[in-house]
């Protein structure tokens, strides 16, 4: 039997190929922005600290300005890795090649939906060492800056990181909900489709698609509501939280919906879809 941890490192290498490729184009992209962009900036820029002006180095001014591109092209670079990372699960799923590894259906899913949301988290730790990194001239030579950094106060008690770390566990929870709920939509429409005459396999298919969509609006707008009213007590621009919100209730429940539709793909791959030769 192979074990769980080298299928995972496996599965990992495979994936990261599409993480570094979508980094690179971000990179590209960024740079191409960061170059139009100074074109317009001219030769002496300078940043707005609310009513402060001040000058900067042309060559800081503009490695700035490629990480705030990098930010920004961060948002349509996550949403394709998303897509790519889910169709690719799905190949996956299907190969006869990795379904021929003598493992079990339960390690082989958790493994492939595992390694999709660590290879995103990859792509966020490249994103934001590059932003980091070239922020950090300015960072360092902005005077403006620092007095800004110095007036700040940031007032955290346990039950604020509490909050925050249930947060972070919970867009956990909801990455891998993404992964267990397209593969639910692709195994159980190949299910119908292989099992059920066609004239019944559309109708079934139409009202599985449904009741899925349905599921998948509902748990968008629970968690965005869930996560709002933590981060609602935080960020400036959004309403305030609801202190009364209960993030251990939220995560049980959300632990729960992963447990039972990753227990339906189980399900569903090992007695319902038939692998394909690659």
């Amino acid at each position: 039997m192979t074990s769980f941890n080298t299928l995972f490192n496996r599965m990992f290498q495979e994936k990261s190929k599409s993480v570094y490729l979508i980094y690179l184009i971000q990179a590209f992209a960024s740079l191409c922005f960061t170059v139009m962009t100074a074109i317009g900036m001219g030769r002496n820029p300078n940043f707005v600290y609310g009513n402060v002006h001040e000058s900067t180095n042309i060559v800081v001014a503009y490695i700035f300005v490629f990480a705030v591109m990098m930010f920004i092209t961060s948002f349509f670079a996550n949403f394709v890795y998303w897509i790519i990372s889910s169709v690719k699960n799905e190949r996956i799923n299907r190969s006869q090649t990795w379904r021929l590894i003598p493992i079990s259906d339960t390690k082989f899913l958790l493994s492939n939906f595992g390694t999709a949301f660590f290879s995103y988290i990859w792509l966020g730790i490249l994103e934001l060492l590059t932003i980091i990194v070239a922020s950090l001239p300015l960072i360092i030579s902005s005077n403006e800056l620092h007095k800004l950094m110095r007036a700040a106060s940031f007032d955290f008690n346990a039950s604020d990181w509490e909050q925050l770390l249930g947060s972070l566990i919970l867009i956990v929870l909801l990455g891998y909900a993404w992964y267990a709920i397209v593969s639910l939509l692709n195994l159980s429409s190949r299910s119908i489709i292989d099992f059920l005459p066609s004239s019944s396999s559309k109708f079934l298919m139409f009202v599985v698609r449904v009741v899925i969509i349905i599921a998948i609006i509902w748990l968008l707008g629970y968690a965005s509501g869930a996560l709002f009213s933590v981060l609602g007590k935080y960020l400036p621009f959004a309403a305030s939280g609801n202190n009364n919100f209960e993030i251990g209730t939220t995560l049980l429940g959300f632990f729960a919906f992963d447990v039972i539709i990753t227990a339906i793909d189980i399900l569903l791959l090992n007695k319902f879809v038939e692998a394909k030769p690659n």
